[in-house]
């Protein structure tokens, strides 16, 4: 399926939204069929009360990209703006979804 010239959905995520029953469904199911979502992960370093290490084997979200063949970025809260603009383009080209990792300030990642 091509979605270009699409508008993107944008996702809101945190890292307990993964361990969510379905989240790696719904994820697939986006790539596979080129959608265009864009998934923004906004990761303070705990999935709910656990710390990343504990709750993921690999703590490093945006490796979660590759593992789906979509585009990703991993980032500073400074430079979402310019992140959201190129994840728009992409989408809006029918590149599929576009999975964004904001580390937050006081994550201890």
């Amino acid at each position: 399926m091509n979605n270009a010239n699409a508008t993107a959905t944008l996702c809101h995520l945190t890292p307990k939204d993964l361990l969510s029953e379905g989240f790696f469904l719904r994820l697939n199911a986006a790539a596979l069929a080129h959608e265009a979502t864009i998934f923004l992960i906004h990761n303070n370093g705990f999935a709910g009360d656990t710390p990343l290490p504990l709750a993921f084997a690999n703590p490093c979200l945006i490796d979660l990209a590759p593992a789906f063949r979509i585009r990703g970025a991993r980032i500073g809260p400074e430079q979402l703006a310019a992140t959201l603009e190129r994840a728009e383009a992409v989408c809006a080209a029918g590149h599929g979804p576009f999975l964004i990792e904001v580390i937050e300030e006081n994550a201890p990642c």
